[in-house]
């Protein structure tokens, strides 16, 4: 008997080893995790660069789509640079491929300034294959439309819409509508240049826009719930110090349809803000940060930036201070989406 158990344990043993190791294959068969050659093995392109269209309407709602495909799955971005505008979209991801679903553009952009009418050159790179760059072009007939409510970006000559206050004549006379360097959105942008020097109080000028630009009394929104009111503007910084722009919205406070400079009331958008670094950037804020009640809110008869030195900081004689603004819009329930 007792030899007897000891065959049948062995037996079993064996049939349970047999099991284990049926069992293992099938969960090899199965795996769905990265092979070692999808993480460690050597990379090889199966398809190069492809894009959908070399010319793209934006604005008729339009994408390009890019393609290309590899053995593993690698970090990829793709970069589109504006020839004229220097406006750059950048796309990227970790896959085998690019496709329609995870490399597709918009004409949106995600450093500043916005794409124009203008060729843009395309770059495939992937980071960890140096030597692999893949190139193309495109150009742009038609511009994306961008959601929101949009109460100037400078295009126009504003005329008596726009009024320029140079109190103290501190405005050099590079002030105004510019289109020297490209501009945050279309061709022109309004520029502030100044020196705090002949009455030093730190204020060197301002300019007040009517809501009368948009052709209406007051300025039109998406909503007047102020939390959910978002205002948005592009700002220029050349890297001059000591610059700071305040902007300010004017309530009709007596009702006259009009602003009325010691009448109606302004409402700040969060203190002075000073600015630094070069270039284009996006500032947004939603409008319950200023204070304002949603009858108020209805009631924007006008929008006032000035151009302030920070005169505590300023050496002596004081530096000159310079911004640029455009594509001031409102938006409803979070940001501009760029």
């Amino acid at each position: 008997m007792k030899i007897q158990s000891f065959k049948a344990g062995l037996t079993f043993c064996f049939l349970a080893s047999l099991l284990m190791f049926s069992a293992c294959d099938d969960e090899s068969d199965d795996f769905d995790g990265p092979s070692l050659v999808n993480r460690f093995g050597d990379f090889t392109l199966i398809e190069p660069l492809s894009v959908s269209t070399n010319v793209v309407d934006f604005d008729a709602g339009e994408l390009v789509n890019f393609g290309a495909s590899f053995n593993k799955e690698v970090n990829w971005f793709v970069e589109i640079t504006g020839l004229e505008s220097g406006a750059v979209k950048i796309i990227d991801g970790f896959s085998n491929e690019l496709n329609d679903v995870n490399a597709v553009w918009d004409g949106g952009a995600t450093i500043l300034p916005l794409f124009n009418f203008e060729r843009c050159a395309v770059e495939l790179v992937i980071p960890s294959e140096d030597s692999l760059r893949f190139l193309d072009t495109i150009e742009i007939t038609g511009l994306r439309n961008y959601e929101g409510s949009l109460f100037t970006d400078f295009e126009e000559d504003l005329g008596s819409d726009l009024f320029f206050g140079n109190f103290e004549f501190e405005f050099s006379n590079r002030t105004g509508r510019r289109s020297d360097i490209p501009a945050g959105h279309g061709d022109f942008f309004y520029f502030f240049e100044g020196t705090d020097i002949n009455v030093p109080n730190f204020f060197v000028g301002l300019i007040d826009v009517s809501a009368q630009v948009t052709g209406s009394t007051f300025i039109p929104l998406p909503t007047t719930v102020p939390e959910d009111a978002f205002f948005n503007a592009f700002i220029y910084t050349s890297g001059a110090p000591n610059t700071i722009a305040v902007i300010q919205f004017i309530f009709d406070s007596n009702d006259s349809g009009a602003f009325e400079d010691g009448q109606d009331q302004t409402f700040q958008l969060d203190g002075d803000f000073p600015l630094s670094g070069e270039g284009w950037s996006h500032i947004f804020h939603p409008m319950s940060d200023v204070g304002i009640t949603e009858s108020q809110l209805e009631k924007l008869v006008g929008l006032r930036i000035l151009l302030i030195s920070d005169m505590n900081s300023q050496p002596s004689p004081p530096l000159p201070v310079d911004f640029g603004i455009d594509f001031i819009t409102f938006t409803q329930g979070a940001p501009l989406r760029l």
